[in-house]
């Protein structure tokens, strides 16, 4: 991507999901600690993401509704996906992440995809970097990360029996947000893995 060196790739998101920007955007969440409650530690995951999108150099936004159109827009009332990523010079979609609990269970992870898939088709940009954060409270049983992309790659019965085609080229990335209760009964994010790396 052009931009005179000051604009990153959708690649280099990696390099910047570390704890050590989340304590610079967010110190609530690596130092002072929140509780566990409503939608906070999404909302934190949200911002964050959204923040690194902007230290790269793209206009990233949260809380971004798909647009309704082309072969896709009955499928589902609503494809909101929690950051999306614009390239400046060229104004289309290079980044869309979605930012999820993880208790061990696969059905948690598997909606998740297929929003980001949804979307993918919805923003008609199959070449968009999907990206898969989920927090955990500790380290927990990893999801099945072949079996996420299986979903991508393959498609899915949408909502009204609707088939929502897979796209045999997205890339579908995965980060693993380790949360940790303090002793004061405050969750403090303490690590980020890379994860699913084929």
């Amino acid at each position: 991507m052009s931009g005179g060196g000051s604009v990153g790739e959708p690649e280099d998101v990696g390099a910047r999901l570390t704890l050590h920007a989340a304590s610079g955007h967010l110190p609530m969440w690596t130092e002072w600690g929140v509780r566990d409650v409503g939608h906070l530690v999404h909302s934190l995951g949200c911002t964050f993401l959204t923040a690194v999108g902007r230290d790269l150099g793209f206009a990233a936004v949260s809380e971004v509704p798909a647009p309704r159109e082309g072969a896709l827009a009955q499928v589902d009332q609503d494809v909101r996906s929690d950051s999306v990523w614009f390239d400046r010079e060229k104004r289309r979609v290079v980044l869309v992440a979605e930012f999820e609990r993880y208790s061990g269970k696969q059905k948690d992870l598997s909606p998740k995809v297929e929003t980001l898939c949804l979307a993918q088709h919805r923003w008609n940009r199959e070449d968009a970097t999907l990206l898969l954060a989920y927090w955990t409270n500790g380290l927990v049983t990893l999801p099945d990360h072949d079996g996420l992309r299986d979903i991508v790659r393959g498609g899915f019965q949408g909502p009204g029996g609707i088939r929502v085609p897979g796209n045999p080229r997205a890339r579908l990335i995965f980060f693993q947000f380790v949360v940790r209760s303090g002793q004061d009964g405050l969750l403090r994010l303490e690590n980020i893995f890379r994860r699913g790396e084929s």
